[in-house]
């Protein structure tokens, strides 16, 4: 469960869905676009890191 100021991870796929989306279509001004993949950089790493302990949870219940 996600800490109070923490969004959650289907929360986090669709943010970066939506920043995907955004810098597909081009439109938006040089800075926002480096701002957003910022951002969607700082998600991937996030979701990623969630996903790892995720697998290391099962890899354990496994074991068992």
């Amino acid at each position: 469960m996600a800490k109070k100021n923490e969004t959650t991870f289907e929360d986090q796929i669709k943010r970066l869905e939506y920043i995907v989306s955004v810098l597909d279509q081009g439109n938006a001004s040089l800075n926002d676009m480096m701002s957003l993949y910022e951002e969607g950089m700082t998600l991937i790493v996030s979701c990623k890191k969630t996903l790892d302990e995720a697998e290391q949870k099962l890899t354990v219940l496994g074991a068992l």
